[in-house]
């Protein structure tokens, strides 16, 4: 005790320095374990970096000028894949005696554009109307009524306007008669499931923005017409979607007829004995007596004559119609005092 107190300067320092130097082997570990952690991380970013450089394609000047290439082209795409989607049309201000007028007229187009083609268009429901249209096309209602509610005035425009479309593609393709057309119901006054009015209901898709129409129409023609209103579908500029297709054969078996033309019979055994090197006389055949037969019918033996029957046919389809996209304005600038 008497040296630590002689020397007592000596212990301290002796001290400190036995703290320090546990101190620093603290650190130098927890440091080296920090580099370490560094250098993995390192070399996860430099193995990630390799990676990246020599995967296909490379990010040079060449392939992003190609990648903006394929952007253009890929908006190209989009719009004429959206072009064949049919789009909501500018109506403008409309009120009752607007829509009138314009349902007047688009019927009395359908009329005598059905006239001129030679398609038979059905009776109206609703002959005490006073004007004068055979066949309301689905609108005996809004004809008759004298007011008509304006949160249905725009789509009572919407399904006019999809009904002359497509009626004008069913006389384009000489159907020979147009049996009904049935739409979804517009306001309260029209009861779905009954009349013209379908069951099923106008539906929106907020994926793409998009409003489906469905429509049904149940028409008379030949298989030949029907194949010409299917073309005409496909190919025209709305989008028409296809969902069903019934055909109601005429005849009672329901199928179409065919008749055979009557054969001669000695005209059939000449023709056997020809088959096997025989002539009237050889071998044991006694030779055949004339008989007068009646005669042939036009055409070779054996042909069968098709007598096609009109066909009904009931289409169900949609019309999916896209919002425009929403103009982008600016904001107004903010001004300063």
């Amino acid at each position: 005790m008497s040296w630590i107190k002689r020397n007592l300067a000596f212990v301290i320092s002796l001290a400190v320095a036995v703290a320090l130097l546990i101190g620093g082997v603290v650190y130098l570990f927890s440091a080296q374990s920090e580099a370490e952690a560094a250098t993995g991380e390192l070399e996860a970013k430099k193995n990630e970096y390799d990676t990246l450089v020599k995967r296909e394609p490379y990010p040079n000047a060449k392939n992003i000028e190609l990648a903006k290439a394929e952007q253009v082209r890929f908006n190209e795409l989009k719009s004429e894949a959206l072009a064949t989607f049919s789009q909501y049309p500018a109506l403008g201000t409309l009120d009752d005696a607007t829509f009138k007028a314009l349902l007047t007229r688009t019927i009395g187009d359908l009329e005598r554009s059905a006239e001129r083609k030679g398609v038979k268009l059905p009776s109206g429901a609703d002959s005490t109307s006073g004007s004068g249209s055979k066949y309301n096309f689905t609108f005996n209602a809004q004809r008759r009524e004298l007011r008509l509610p304006p949160s249905t005035l725009q789509p009572l425009v919407l399904a006019l306007t999809d009904i002359r479309e497509f009626s004008e593609i069913l006389f384009a393709s000489k159907i020979h008669s147009l049996l009904h057309i049935k739409r979804s119901a517009i306001g309260t006054n029209e009861l779905a499931g009954s009349g013209d009015i379908l069951s099923k209901k106008v539906s929106t898709n907020t994926v793409i923005g998009a409003g489906i129409y469905p429509y049904e129409v149940h028409f008379q023609c030949f298989s030949s017409e029907l194949s010409e209103v299917l073309t005409r579908f496909v190919g025209a500029s709305n989008a028409y979607v296809l969902k069903t297709l019934n055909v109601d054969r005429s005849s009672s078996d329901g199928s179409e007829t065919a008749e055979a033309a009557p054969v001669n019979p000695a005209a059939g055994m000449m023709a056997m004995m020809s088959r096997y090197g025989l002539r009237p006389g050889m071998g044991t055949m006694p030779p055949t007596q004339a008989t007068p037969t009646a005669p042939t019918p036009a055409g070779k033996v054996g042909d069968i004559v098709l007598e096609q029957k009109p066909i009904k046919v009931t289409l169900g389809f949609e019309v999916v119609r896209l919002a425009p996209p929403p103009t982008v304005t600016q904001a107004p600038k903010a001004t300063r005092r």
